[in-house]
């Protein structure tokens, strides 16, 4: 067993750095581009909004879907630029893990802080997905890592740093409150964070932070704050999950804990190798209060604050939400155990991780692939749909009529989004037919611009926006049936039919 404290086989950290990056940018674009035929509904919502380049939508603050929308103009498929924006995403958070993890381990424990992330399924498994918990990955590594030299530095350039950071953070997802928390408590009960709150920095951080989001918030008031109505009312106060009694105060967080482990099950495994190592010496673990508090603060604070809502509201804990809160879980377990790593024992870690990293790789792809096969209700998933003929039918009827880009594309929420995402005219969707979901246009808008309106039956809402067409709309014309097929990658026999009906709404203008 090696006792020294330090390896002797010197390595290139960069090399090894490229390599899990090189991994991840690669494969995880490439493969799902291969198997997918459209990308992720979520994903598509997101570009449609992105599109626009409000200030805010019904759900989520800006950010994710502006940057969605970027990738996705880059290039005419629209597709393979999102699963690579998606993947550089993942790349930046393991950059920030691993120049944090520097500032506690050598060259072997700092980048193993990195391949272990392979074992944690918000790495490596659905990740082709763009959602705002996809940004949320690279916003709160290189957040945290800027709060954590803002105040062991004492530098200005860093709190500025952090405060934009702070403010892309709120405009990715409201959920950054929740890291928020844990670094205003160590600013508060700490050493070096009450010494850093007497200088001009974090204030001119926060100012840098507020004048990032000032937009956002007077969008939100202009808007009845309708993005924090949305998670108001789909999670804090509804009534949709679980019984509504004081039982849900202990199911939900035990539900929320289950569920995460199983995201998290396989870094265990992956660490058996360091369970086994013999342990530094605790001189040779050279770690200020500061530097111990901080790493447990951020690697555990937002799980536990979100565990302390649910126990203290009763209100339902989605899983994905813990999507950004295990980056440094990794990271801390190596501080907290303190193994000596020698070459041989590093080289069964990285082979391991790559290996369970590629290994949910190929079932994450297969699983893509064959599904047909599979699944007999295949034909729901998105990734299925024959999206891009379906944009191309409205195109074509409009351009039966007018010689001009239609302006206009309405029908059930995700349909718009899904299918306008791939149109060649952008015209502007009006999902679920309703202002409240469309909140940068209004009825009448609609009626004299005039555009297409599309329309799936036996999906939920449909005979609401049904209803809102023959109520709100009722000049629109039937113009007719037309009948797809679901487009699978192997070949697959007795496919269903998949009409769409297709209305005209004409201008008045």
């Amino acid at each position: 067993m090696e006792n020294k404290p330090e390896p002797t086989k010197t390595i290139n950290p960069y090399r090894w750095l490229a390599l899990i990056c090189g991994f991840q940018l690669i494969f995880w674009t490439v493969v799902p581009w291969l198997v997918r035929n459209t990308l992720h509904s979520d994903t598509l919502e997101g570009i449609a909004w992105g599109n626009l380049w409000q200030w805010g939508y019904d759900k989520h603050p800006p950010l994710a879907a502006w940057a969605s929308a970027v990738f996705a103009n880059m290039s005419d498929s629209v597709d393979f630029p999102v699963y690579l924006f998606a993947q550089l995403c993942i790349v930046l958070t393991f950059i920030g893990v691993w120049k944090l993890a520097r500032e506690y381990l050598n060259d072997y424990g700092a980048l193993l802080a990195v391949f272990l992330l392979q074992g944690i399924l918000f790495y490596s498994n659905r990740v082709e997905r763009v959602t705002p918990d996809t940004l949320q990955h690279p916003i709160w590594a290189w957040m945290a890592l800027a709060f954590y030299w803002a105040v062991t530095r004492e530098s200005l350039k860093y709190w500025l740093l952090t405060g934009a950071l702070a403010g892309l953070a709120v405009l990715t997802k409201y959920q950054a409150a929740i890291l928020f928390i844990p670094l205003l408590l160590l600013l508060l009960f700490t050493v070096e964070g009450r010494k850093n709150l007497g200088s001009s920095g974090p204030w001119l951080g926060g100012i840098i932070a507020t004048i990032i989001l000032t937009p956002h918030i007077i969008w939100l008031y202009e808007h009845n704050f309708a993005a924090i109505g949305y998670l108001e009312d789909n999670y804090v106060e509804s009534t949709r999950y679980g019984s509504n009694t004081l039982i849900d105060h202990l199911i939900f967080p035990w539900r929320f804990i289950t569920s995460n482990f199983g995201n998290v099950f396989l870094l265990f495994l992956l660490m058996i190798p360091l369970f086994r190592a013999s342990k530094q010496k605790e001189s040779e673990s050279n770690q200020t209060a500061f530097k111990k508090w901080f790493l447990l603060a951020i690697a555990t604070g937002p799980f536990l604050f979100t565990l302390l809502f649910g126990l203290i509201t009763g209100e339902k804990l989605v899983p994905r939400w813990a999507t950004p809160y295990f980056a440094w879980l990794p990271l801390l377990l190596i501080v907290w155990l303190k193994p000596v790593i020698n070459f041989r024992r590093f080289k069964t870690v990285v082979s391991w991780s790559l290996f369970i990293g590629f290994l949910l790789l190929s079932l994450r792809g297969g699983y893509l692939y064959f599904k047909p096969q599979i699944d007999d209700k295949y034909w729901r998933s998105v990734e299925f749909q024959p999206l891009k003929s379906q944009m191309q039918k409205a195109e074509q009827l409009w351009n039966n009529y007018y010689n001009y880009p239609m302006p206009y594309f309405g029908g059930m929420h995700y349909d718009v989004a899904e299918m306008g995402v791939y149109s060649k005219d952008k015209p502007v969707p009006f999902m679920g037919l309703t202002e409240a979901e469309s909140l940068w246009m209004r009825d009448d808008d609609f009626r004299k611009g005039g555009g297409i309106i599309v329309l799936i039956d036996g999906k939920r809402e449909s005979e609401n926006v049904r209803r809102r067409m023959n109520e709100n709309f009722p000049k629109a014309e039937f113009l007719e049936t037309v009948i797809f097929k679901p487009i699978p990658k192997i070949e697959i026999d007795n496919k269903p039919d998949l009409p769409v009906h297709y209305y005209l709404l004409r201008p008045e203008q």
